[in-house]
């Protein structure tokens, strides 16, 4: 039996049983114990070099499952966790890229020619408040300017004019008529599915 040094003892038995039966996957040793999950303990596990995973391919699955293993002698512990700041701005910048390609892939925004209806409060405002023009733009940022937006809306004399019309072309996003077109869509997305 492995040597329990620094093991806990749940730990220690799941070390034992791996030994015992190599290859099984984290479901299987959690129903071999009567648990949930073990995922938390396979991970402590591994971080100390004391198992390793083996990604195959499960045809039953139809996807790759985690085979665990005793790790052999000399394995390396993995390097601890990144600092907490670095992996938040990795996250951010990965999810700007993201909002990016999206916006990319809808291709550019068309604008509305406001002198399309007369007497539109926001015939005078920044098309920009309504049809931002920064894909990068934070939530925080973005409800700011929806709450602006919709402002503009609520005091406007041709507001349901303007919803009638952008609903009649189907509008993929921007504010019309107080409303957010694109988070309309999503919403019968969600409801669809």
């Amino acid at each position: 039996m492995t040597a329990a040094a620094g093991l806990g003892p749940r730990q220690a038995v799941v070390l034992a049983h791996l030994e015992e039966h190599p290859g099984l996957t984290a479901a299987e040793l959690a129903r071999a114990f009567g648990l949930r999950s073990l995922y938390k303990q396979l991970a402590r596990l591994e971080g100390m070099a004391r198992v390793v995973s083996v990604r195959v391919w499960n045809p039953g699955q139809g996807r790759h499952v985690a085979r665990w293993h005793v790790a052999p002698p000399g394995t390396v512990p993995s390097p601890p966790p990144a600092d907490p700041d670095e992996v938040q701005r990795r996250r951010e910048r990965d999810a700007a890229a993201q909002r990016a390609r999206r916006a990319r892939l809808r291709g550019p925004v068309q604008r509305v020619v406001f002198s399309s209806l007369p007497g539109a409060a926001c015939a005078a405002a920044d098309p920009d408040l309504f049809f931002p023009p920064d894909y990068y733009e934070q939530p925080p940022v973005r409800r700011r300017r929806e709450r602006q937006a919709k402002a503009f809306c609520a005091e406007c004399p041709v507001r349901q004019r303007c919803f009638d019309l952008a609903a009649s072309r189907d509008e993929p996003w921007g504010i019309w008529g107080g409303v957010d077109f694109e988070g309309l869509r999503r919403e019968r997305r969600r409801r669809a599915s």
